[in-house]
């Protein structure tokens, strides 16, 4: 064989193999792009529902506060009801955001993550069912009500709980 040839033969071998090659690396490539753009999605979301998360928890305490100042005085200053209806659009815009991530969570997956999320909305709802709360001693106490108490706990750690989860399968 020639020189000519063979150089010929091997560049036109070394083209098929690359294209090849090529081919068969792309939706590699693509699946990996994929799965990255899937992590960042669910870490997105996982952020955001924790952020409402809190931010409902912290208008519901703060809702307590208020509803306990205008039940022992109505008068009082710190009771504006402006405040008040703040706290409280604040924490339903925060709960409808909850919601909206809970059923894009629901979409996405994976299933512990969707556990854990449906932790934190019944720990939201258990204190939301306590937002009206007084203490049973006296109004005009300082801290926050023995139920509500409990229940700021269990929203804290279902929120933990729901992090932890998040964090393990955003990597």
């Amino acid at each position: 064989m020639d020189g000519a040839v063979v150089a010929t033969a091997v560049g036109a071998l070394s083209s098929l193999v690359g294209v090849t090659l090529g081919a068969l690396v792309e939706p590699l490539k693509l699946g990996a792009g994929e799965r990255a753009r899937t992590r960042r999605d669910r870490t997105e979301r996982c952020a955001a529902y924790v952020e409402a998360a809190t931010t409902a928890r912290e208008r519901l305490v703060e809702f307590n506060v208020l509803h306990r100042l205008r039940e022992r005085s109505p008068d009082d200053a710190r009771a504006d009801p402006d405040k008040y209806l703040a706290s409280t659009d604040a924490f339903y815009q925060a709960r409808a955001s909850m919601r909206q991530i809970f059923g894009l969570l629901v979409m996405s997956g994976p299933e512990e993550l969707v556990e854990q999320a449906k932790r934190v909305r019944m720990a939201e709802m258990q204190l939301h069912a306590h937002r009206r709360a007084v203490n049973s001693d006296d109004a005009s106490s300082g801290g926050l009500p023995a139920e509500v108490l409990a229940a700021v706990r269990a929203f804290d750690e279902a929120i933990e709980e729901f992090a932890r989860a998040a964090r393990k399968h955003a990597k």
